[in-house]
């Protein structure tokens, strides 16, 4: 009787009503999800249209590129996501099934997308210690050709290890000698089990190694940022004047970084559950817990490229001007076409 009473509070079932799960499923599933998807969505197209306008001749570019088509894929999962626990669908279906398409369908490949753009966002960081630590020596090393490797590398890498999940629920053709029939069925339980937790354990060290690969290079490029800039303000106020843009990058990532990092403690929080937690799966006695700590994971995420998006149009002139000459090419194409219209209804 103990025994159950303290996994029962364990897992907080006892505090977590089905009326408090509910709210949470719609504020973060449904709400949270569709409104920070659907902005994400705007200005992660956004943001992949202006790199692609600047031109991919850079390694930081290129990166950056990247980045935003991995924080794409990020929110239209969200939007996925919003769409499957929208109160309309909920009504034609039942929520544990809705929890297992997202776990089955939209679970790893938001998975893939999220991993990718944390590995480029400490890419991205890692470059920009070394161009800071090592100015002259890294021009010569990242050159455009070794980012796209970089980037194919890291794509494939993190596709190979989701393969195990998508393997895990595939359907396989079984004879059956009594009914004399062929039917589909699912891999058994065990291998199915030894497939998802290979690949869930495997992008969660990714995700580990990113988050500590970040926070140690932003730390030292945010030291080494310091030293450099004190210097030579102590040298010149020509130099200085000189490298008013490499600073405006260098705090640009910082910020990036620190807003990834802030950002990722929900994610933290879930990945120590989900492996010291004894019972925290979907379906486990911990489900209302697993349940409402996966849908704080979304809308965090989510606010990594929104976050991003601004600090693009504050701190790099190059991306604001770019945006801006975007849209006012689409607003007098608009202006024209509507001019048009009234000539044509003339």
């Amino acid at each position: 009787m103990t025994t159950n009473a303290s996994e029962y509070s364990d897992c907080l079932n006892e505090y977590i009503t089905d009326q408090i799960l509910y709210i949470v499923i719609f504020v973060n599933f449904f709400f949270l999800n569709g409104v920070i998807g659907l902005l994400g969505l705007v200005v992660n197209v956004i943001k992949i249209i202006v790199f692609l306008k600047l031109g991919l001749r850079n390694s930081t570019n290129i990166t950056f590129f990247v980045l935003s088509a991995a924080d794409a894929g990020v929110v239209l999962m969200m939007l996925a996501h919003s769409f499957l626990f929208s109160p309309m669908v909920l009504k034609e279906i039942n929520f544990g099934v809705a929890m297992n398409i997202s776990y089955n369908c939209l679970g790893f490949p938001y998975g893939l997308f999220s991993r990718v753009a944390s590995l480029m966002t400490a890419s991205i960081t890692v470059e920009r210690f070394l161009c800071v630590t090592f100015p002259l020596k890294v021009k010569l090393i990242l050159k455009p050709i070794v980012a796209v490797v970089e980037s194919v590398t890291v794509i494939c890498v993190v596709v190979a290890i989701s393969i195990p999940a998508f393997i895990s629920n595939s359907q396989s053709q079984v004879f059956i000698e009594n009914i004399d029939q062929i039917i589909l069925k699912r891999k058994e339980a065990d291998l199915r089990a030894l497939l998802e937790s290979t690949s869930f354990l495997s992008l969660a060290i990714i995700q580990l190694i990113a988050i500590g690969v970040i926070t140690f290079f932003s730390v030292a490029l945010t030291r080494k940022f310091l030293q450099i800039t004190k210097w030579r303000h102590q040298v010149s106020s020509n130099i200085v004047t000189k490298t008013v843009k490499d600073k405006r990058l260098v705090k640009m990532v910082i910020f990036i970084s620190v807003s990834f990092l802030l950002l990722s403690i929900p994610t933290l929080i879930f990945l120590f559950l989900a492996v010291f937690k004894q019972g925290f799966i979907i379906g486990g006695r911990c489900n209302k817990l697993y349940t409402i700590m996966c849908s704080a994971i979304f809308p965090t995420d989510g606010l990594n490229s929104l976050v991003s998006f601004f600090l693009f149009l504050h701190m790099s002139s190059k991306f604001k001007s770019m945006t801006r000459l975007i849209f006012q090419v689409t607003c007098s194409k608009g202006q024209r076409s509507q001019a048009a219209v009234r000539e044509v209804k003339a």
